[in-house]
């Protein structure tokens, strides 16, 4: 993962933390102080086939961050 992959999922983290749903990709945009949605896009896209973050199509504040720490444990 790079380090601003990194910076957005711990914002749609903490974002979803605070305000009990996900933000948009301007809101991304605007509290990473970015000028550009596409990035935002590009960024979540990677995520998502990383399996970071799920995304449900077509459907809006539909960001969720997927908790890997569980299939860790479970290897153990």
């Amino acid at each position: 993962m790079t380090e601003r992959q990194k910076i957005v999922l711990d914002f749609i983290a903490m974002y979803i933390k605070i305000n009990g749903y996900s933000p948009s990709y301007q809101e991304i945009a605007i509290g990473l102080n970015l000028r550009s949605k596409s990035n935002i896009h590009r960024i979540i896209h990677s995520l998502q086939k990383k399996g970071l973050l799920q995304v449900k199509p077509y459907m809006i504040r539909s960001l969720k961050v997927v908790d890997k720490s569980v299939d860790k444990m479970v290897s153990l």
